[in-house]
């Protein structure tokens, strides 16, 4: 008599020992229809300019410029380089514009948002005017819109060949930006700090720079001691590059620094972990279904790359001209050329 054993649930979606192995390569189907636009109209709110991107032509001080190259697009603002469409002695041929966010994310709308940021860093660009390696504002061409002067740069990175002095000359462009009673709050990128022609080292993107007067806090002397408090916070990122691209020049003193951390850097870890983990995965998930197109938009930004995300770049648009970087190879992850202006 064959005994017959009980069969649970939990066995009932398991094949037999005997039954064929299941194909485990069969491929998701494609996002479509009402789905697909509904994910690609939430995807582009990760985007200062939505998936249009930045503005193909602009107009400085009357003179108009047609857009060249994309420097970065992230949720803040984008950034491109806008050439002279006419020759004009008293413009620069090349200016870079700064396009600050206008579009909502999701169904919040941000406009605000992105009139607060352009208003604040033009205002510290200005209290910056003088400081050999700080931009130059030239125009404020909308609420949005501000440019400032052209000249070429690469970011910071590991392959650049830094001079043995490039973190004492930024300590002291640093200096001069503290004594103006300001914090940058966005040296930890290495895309923010630029290496000349030259060799200079140049600080740009002021949108989260902070002004603190003597007055904020009644008393001068809190005022002071709340102001030299947040700029160690730009000293420690300072010293932390110094350490990963010039380690061999690192002080002891420089070092112990170094391994301080801070409130606010924990305050700044909590808050921005998340954001980037749920901002990645989308990002992932649109690469991945074929919803974030290959644009010069999304090429520019390290961020947004397709190769991040999916390993495999996509194909180049037949009918648009590329006026982006150059592609970097597989599996690789470097970081785009960025160029600014210094008075």
């Amino acid at each position: 008599m064959k005994c017959r054993t009980r069969e649970t649930r939990a066995d009932r979606g398991r094949p037999s020992r005997h039954a064929p192995p299941r194909a485990t390569t069969a491929r998701r189907r494609p996002v479509r229809g009402l789905k697909a636009r509904a994910v690609r109209w939430f995807g582009g709110s990760f985007y200062a300019c939505g998936y249009e991107g930045l503005p193909k032509e602009l107009a400085c001080r009357g003179e108009p410029y047609v857009l060249k190259d994309v420097l970065k697009h992230d949720f803040l603002a984008g950034t491109g380089v806008y050439e002279a469409i006419t020759s004009n002695a008293d413009m620069p041929r090349r200016l870079v514009c700064k396009i600050a966010r206008h579009r909502p994310f999701g169904l919040i709308p941000l406009g605000w948002l992105g009139r607060i940021v352009t208003h604040n860093e033009i205002c510290n660009l200005r209290r910056c005017e003088g400081i050999d390696g700080v931009p130059k504002v030239l125009d404020r061409i909308s609420p949005h819109i501000h440019s400032y002067a052209y000249i070429e740069g690469t970011s910071l990175r590991e392959d650049a060949d830094l001079p043995a002095d490039f973190f004492e000359q930024l300590l002291v462009v640093l200096e001069r930006i503290h004594a103006r009673r300001l914090i940058h709050f966005d040296l930890h990128k290495p895309g923010n700090i630029l290496v000349g022609p030259d060799g200079r080292p140049h600080i740009i993107d002021f949108q989260l720079s902070t002004y603190i007067p003597d007055w904020l806090l009644i008393s001068g002397r809190l005022s002071s001691r709340l102001r030299r408090s947040l700029q160690g916070y730009d000293l420690y990122h300072l010293y932390k590059h110094k350490r990963t691209f010039l380690p061999a020049r690192l002080t002891e003193a420089e070092g112990q620094l170094v391994q301080k951390r801070g409130v606010l850097l924990r305050m700044h870890r909590v808050i921005a972990t998340p954001y980037k983990r749920v901002r990645r995965a989308c990002l992932r998930y649109l690469h991945t279904e074929g919803l974030l197109k290959d644009t010069e938009d999304v090429r520019a930004s390290a961020e947004t790359n397709p190769i991040r995300w999916t390993g495999q770049p996509h194909a180049e648009p037949t009918n648009t001209k590329s006026v982006g970087h150059p592609r970097p190879a597989q599996g690789a992850h470097q970081e785009p050329s960025r160029h600014t202006s210094t008075t």
